[in-house]
């Protein structure tokens, strides 16, 4: 094994992380391996070592390889008062996108404001709209839309500056959402279909995924389920969307009700023992339990509707208000179809 200074593997380290957010996926891998080989040297020098772990953290959290994030996490913890500002600019950056991914919003939230106040320390325009890009997806997912679309407008001046083209189109895809939920969606349409050419084009299959899932979640909002499925199918139909696990899984969840909405039952179902699947596979606990509670409801299972309020409790524990406001609404509308307005009434409550 080669020397290597001090000074090259914080240049690796650096590279790393860059290598991640272009997306580079195996030179990500390469430069990990390479790394590895050093560890025994990095683990001697405590600001390297934390600096290493962090890119870690990153990269595993990045991959979804969750298992070993939460030791990590506490690792990390108790070194943060002796790190410098740069490194606690990516530690609370990293923890707020990890506690955004397990649906603890006001975490979430908290870290990435501490982020903020340290990020001015990097002196890195393009970190600056890095930070800027992600964080705007945790304000969205918290249905802040104009907090959302002010940091996704900083982001996409900044990259613009760079001639960042990629990047723009990345933003655009949150722009939409955002518009999508201020009601806008000939405007949130337009994009994604700009979108969608785009990434064809560049043939990134995994991004295509993504984008034909939040194409479908626009017309699913307008209640064109025909057209929501469509999207979906072909979001589904891509083998590589895998990879994007939360995304994976969210449209699985998302095909399922518009199979309902249209009542395909039948094909409603076979996708909830898929997506069911796949949420525990992923250890998405929120998402598993929403599948559960759509095939309690329309298998018609004995006193589905006990079962179902005790899984709501359990979605409220978790603070998940967001998912339940739109799952009750659906399982409220699924009963008073029935003509069962009392039970109906019960659940539109609980929202």
């Amino acid at each position: 094994m080669n020397f290597m200074s001090d000074k090259s593997i914080k240049k690796l380290l650096h590279s790393w992380y860059a290598m991640l957010k272009h997306r580079h996926f195996s030179k990500a891998e390469d430069i990990k391996s390479t790394l590895l080989k050093y560890k025994r040297k990095i683990i001697k020098k405590q600001e390297l070592y934390v600096h290493y772990q962090l890119m870690l953290f990153r990269h595993q959290l990045w991959m979804h390889q969750t298992e070993d994030l939460e030791t990590l996490k506490h690792e990390l913890m108790l070194h943060k008062d002796q790190m410098t500002k740069e490194l606690q600019y990516y530690f609370y950056f990293f923890l707020g996108l990890y506690a955004s991914l397990n649906n603890d919003q006001n975490d979430a939230i908290h870290y990435i404001e501490q982020a903020e106040k340290r990020l001015p320390a990097l002196g890195d325009e393009l970190e600056e709209a890095e930070f800027y890009f992600r964080t705007s997806g945790i304000y969205y997912n918290n249905r802040y839309s104009l907090l959302s679309i002010r940091h996704i407008q900083k982001a996409m001046d900044i990259f613009a500056k760079y001639g960042d083209i990629h990047s723009i189109y990345r933003c655009k895809i949150v722009l939409a959402l955002n518009f999508s939920d201020q009601k806008k969606y000939k405007e949130a349409e337009a994009i994604l279909i700009d979108i969608i050419e785009y990434v064809k084009i560049i043939d990134d299959q995994e991004l295509l995924g993504i984008v034909y899932y939040d194409a479908g979640f626009i017309q699913s909002r307008q209640n064109r389920h025909k057209e929501a499925l469509e999207y979906f199918k072909k979001a589904l139909q891509l083998p590589v969307y895998r990879k994007s696990a939360h995304s994976y899984v969210s449209c699985l969840y998302e095909t399922v009700r518009s199979c309902f909405k249209e009542n395909l039952t039948e094909e409603g179902m076979k996708y909830i023992q898929k997506g069911l699947k796949e949420a525990i596979a992923s250890q998405l606990d929120i998402l598993r339990i929403k599948f559960q509670i759509l095939s309690l409801l329309y298998s018609q299972a004995p006193k589905a509707d006990e079962q179902i309020a005790t899984l709501v409790t359990c979605l409220e524990k978790k603070e998940a208000w967001i998912d339940l406001e739109d799952l009750l609404a659906d399982v409220s509308d699924y009963y008073k179809k029935k003509g069962d307005f009392e039970r109906a009434a019960f659940f539109i409550m609980r929202g």
